[in-house]
């Protein structure tokens, strides 16, 4: 707390803190208002739940999204690991100390001011705002033991245990609201113990206490968030993705309907194309110096493919974890969306390794006029995802499947006998930009 306070000797974080007061004053009065005006008739566009929802989801999203905007900000040690104290000490003051930010407690002080001033809902407000609020972060914490520290094989037992949990409140969340109150105590708490039970799960590396602070963590991580080009593209596209599904969501609870009809282009966004097309159809031209570094070192496409597919790991996780709960809640065919999403998922992947050898563009800016990756593969891979989309309407069209998992292996084993001769024209497309 002392440190918090010396950071006030300087007279610009004094007016930076002064309108940041001001702010989170102004907008929880005028959030208060709204919600106020909402629940009495007098906005009839929008409902008070509406806002409130809309208030909560933005302080879950803005609590986890600072991790890795504008860079990625690894978790915060407080002691060093030598330290004679239990892990659950390091752990209780570790979790302490990231709520000593000016971000918690005007994100509180938002909170509070609202209640102060709500006519409706005023408690739930209160104990749901800092339920989202620390659980939101606890999440986040959550991710970071998966980048930042090496941990044991079990701890992805928690982490499934956790995303279970949560898909079970998301499925039933008609249930889980007559007990609002509760779960808002309880799920912070879990969350807690689950951060606490991956503390145990570190494993201690000498080594990593020898090194700069660069060289920790996920480097693969490191690679998609610390690089602007491909970093906003990728949550752009994952933000429009989330956007639209759960617009069709709402769409679907409350008229019964999708939006685009559950049609064609509406199964563009439910499988994993925008991961693609925004940046993986187009991988050497996000990371040449990859590319330029296997090259000089082995020369197989295989080992680049290899690589490919672990960092196309972490954002194909995010996806799944977007858009199957979604679909999964709004669907009733379970096997149809399992194996359409799967499906499209293991086809993408294959042939952007063709896309990214046949067709590599030069990135020079974070969004560029031309688009990140070729007007070739884009339509290609998005024909291909609207015919295979095809499957829901007669059951026959299911002999597209094997088709489309044949076709996969046949463009994985294509870019591997294409790289000795295409390899030179990544070299000409990229190096020489």
């Amino acid at each position: 707390m002392k440190r918090f306070f010396l950071g006030f000797k300087s007279p610009w974080k004094i007016v930076l803190h002064l309108i940041f007061l001001f702010t989170a004053w102004a907008y929880g009065g005028l959030f208060a208002e709204l919600t106020n005006k909402a629940s009495n008739g007098v906005l009839d566009s929008v409902s008070p739940e509406f806002l409130i929802n809309f208030a909560l989801l933005f302080i879950a999203g803005i609590t986890i999204i600072r991790m890795i905007v504008p860079t990625y900000k690894p978790q915060k040690q407080v002691l060093p690991t030598y330290y004679p104290i239990s892990k659950w000490q390091r752990y209780c003051l570790s979790v302490v100390s990231d709520f000593q930010t000016s971000y918690f407690f005007y994100i509180a002080l938002f909170v509070v001011i609202s209640f102060w001033n709500l006519e409706y809902s005023k408690l739930t407000f209160l104990f749901t705002g800092f339920s989202i609020l620390l659980s939101a972060h606890l999440v986040r914490r959550m991710f970071h033991y998966y980048i930042d520290f090496k941990l044991n094989a079990f701890s992805y037992v928690y982490f499934a245990i956790t995303t279970l949990i949560f898909t079970v409140v998301v499925l039933d969340i008609d249930f889980f609201l007559h007990y609002l109150q509760y779960v808002s105590i309880l799920v912070p708490i879990l969350l807690f113990f689950v951060g606490y039970f991956l503390e145990c799960q570190v494993i201690e590396n000498k080594n990593v206490e020898l090194t700069t602070s660069s060289s920790k963590g996920n480097y693969l991580f490191k690679l998609l968030v610390n690089s602007n080009k491909a970093r906003l593209p990728l949550i752009v596209g994952l933000l429009v993705k989330l956007f639209i599904l759960v617009i069709d969501l709402v769409m679907f609870k409350s008229k019964g309907k999708h939006i685009f009809d559950g049609q064609l282009v509406y199964w563009m966004f439910a499988s994993p194309l925008l991961v693609f097309t925004y940046i993986f159809n187009n991988t050497w031209g996000f990371w040449k110096n990859i590319w330029l570094n296997y090259e000089l070192r082995s020369g197989k496409y295989s080992d680049m493919i290899n690589f490919n597919l672990r960092l196309l790991f972490i954002p194909l996780t995010i996806d799944v974890l977007i858009t199957l709960p979604i679909l999964l809640f709004s669907w009733h065919n379970y096997q149809f969306i399992l194996l359409f999403y799967f499906t499209s998922l293991v086809f993408l992947t294959c042939t952007s390794f063709v896309w990214s050898l046949l067709f590599p563009m030069a990135i020079k800016s974070t969004f560029q006029m031309k688009g990140s990756s070729s007007f070739v593969s884009s339509f290609v891979t998005m024909f291909a995802v609207i015919l295979l989309s095809v499957i829901k309407i007669y059951n026959w069209f299911y002999i597209l499947i094997p088709i489309y998992l044949i076709a996969s292996f046949v463009a994985y084993k294509l870019a591997i006998d294409l790289y000795k001769d295409k390899k030179y024209l990544i070299t000409n497309k990229l190096m020489k930009e």
